[in-house]
């Protein structure tokens, strides 16, 4: 796998965190890729994958419940 092809969750278009939440390696929020929305994800900042896209966080209510009850905003 190519390194360019994994990041961090902080770092990611597809992670959904709570309004007001700060973008931190143990801020836990929702995983809103496309193909893993079934899924419900409830990732850490510090959490990582390969289907890393560049970008700032979504953000919506219920993104760190557990388990999540937010809506992807994407």
């Amino acid at each position: 796998m190519a390194k360019s092809e994994w990041g961090l969750c902080k770092d990611c278009k597809w992670w959904q965190i709570e309004p007001d939440a700060s973008i931190a390696n143990n801020t836990m929020g929702l995983c809103i890729e496309e193909a893993l929305q079934r899924l419900q994800l409830r990732v850490s900042g510090n959490s990582g994958c390969n289907r890393f896209t560049s970008g700032k966080p979504a953000r919506a209510e219920g993104s760190g419940s557990a388990p999540p009850t937010a809506e992807p905003q994407r």
